[in-house]
């Protein structure tokens, strides 16, 4: 919804980053496949679906290019990712607020993003559902 404001690097950067949120719940599914393609088409880059960077340099480079706003923007669309396929829990939203701590992000906007996230899944699918 928001790659669009990224720059050069910083989208690099967020895909790596998106494959490793993808990857946190052990193995990363079908949903989250789409959704690295979607990201990368929105972003206008070539769509990559595993990275060997280590997740801390792949944040601290983010942190490095980006500003908070951004990295505001970068957690709540790498919890979109995660909420994909079956919501927020576990290893995912540690992975989640192992971004928002290492960024200086506040960590209750963990639990807000993904639940924003939720409440626009649901308006979607009722918009989606509607006979007309």
């Amino acid at each position: 919804m928001f790659l669009n404001s990224l720059r050069g690097e910083q989208k690099s950067l967020f895909i790596e980053l998106a494959i490793k949120a993808a990857e946190a719940g052990g193995s990363v599914t079908f949903e989250q496949k789409y959704m690295l393609k979607c990201f990368a088409v929105e972003m206008n880059i070539t769509p990559i679906y595993k990275t060997d960077r280590d997740t801390d340099d792949i944040i601290d480079s983010l942190m490095a290019v980006s500003s908070e706003k951004e990295l505001r923007i970068i957690l709540f669309e790498i919890l979109g990712i995660i909420v994909s396929d079956t919501g927020l829990g576990g290893k995912e939203k540690m992975f989640a607020e192992h971004f928002a701590g290492r960024c200086k992000i506040d960590p209750g906007l963990v639990d807000k993003m993904a639940g924003l996230l939720t409440d626009y899944a649901d308006v979607y699918q009722d918009i989606t559902s509607l006979d007309l």
